[in-house]
């Protein structure tokens, strides 16, 4: 039991001083960011794994197209899981194996997106045309992965872009009690993250990139 602990305080610390060596504005994770360390933990991520996508996470943030300021682990994640996948597949160690794999996934995401469609309200029409865009993507032999990526990027924008500005304050009034000190414009990544993920999850829009899976 003692050995477990040890195991599992090292695991959270380790994550926690990666991200907090590149944000040295905040002295601890805010308990939101500790409930995704735990999601983590569940889903047995590896520690190298999670350092690798963090690290990947604000290296990008300096190259990309759009800049940003990194304030919380859920910006992270989708380099995480990226990060993810690509360990699965090394530990596979061979080629036919992660082709069919992605077969596999590509197909799971299939079946999702055909069973969000019939849900979706009128209001979520753009929605709707990114999805029966991806099951093109899907339906590709093989699938097309680079694209899934950036119609799944294309959903968040679409999610946030249609989400009334009284519910993005009510959110951002949440996100400013972890946050305190901080401008709602240092807070508006954050805030769109979650804003999109619990869109997400309300009208039960699955992710497009197969990484996810």
């Amino acid at each position: 039991m003692a050995e477990d602990w040890a195991r599992r305080q090292d695991y959270y610390q380790k994550i926690a001083r990666t991200f907090l060596k590149h944000q040295t504005s905040l002295f601890f994770l805010p308990p939101r960011d500790l409930d995704l360390i735990s999601e983590w933990e569940k889903l047995n991520i590896p520690l190298e794994v999670i350092v690798e996508g963090i690290e990947r996470a604000f290296a990008r943030k300096l190259t990309g197209r759009r800049k940003r300021n990194i304030y919380s682990l859920s910006q992270c994640e989708k380099e995480i899981l990226k990060a993810y996948a690509q360990h699965q597949e090394r530990l596979v160690g061979q080629q036919a194996a992660p082709q069919q794999e992605r077969k596999q996934k590509a197909a799971l995401v299939n079946r999702e997106v055909r069973a969000c469609l019939p849900g979706l309200p009128e209001s979520l029409g753009p929605v709707r045309q990114v999805l029966e865009q991806a099951l093109v993507s899907l339906e590709a032999e093989p699938p097309d992965e680079d694209r899934l990526e950036t119609l799944d990027e294309e959903l968040d924008r679409i999610l946030w872009d249609l989400t009334p500005e009284e519910e993005k304050q009510a959110s951002l009034e949440a996100i400013r009690k972890d946050y305190p000190g901080r401008s709602d414009q240092q807070l508006e990544e954050i805030l769109r993250t979650g804003v999109v993920k619990n869109k997400r999850q309300l009208f039960r829009i699955p992710h497009l990139a197969l990484f996810y899976y």
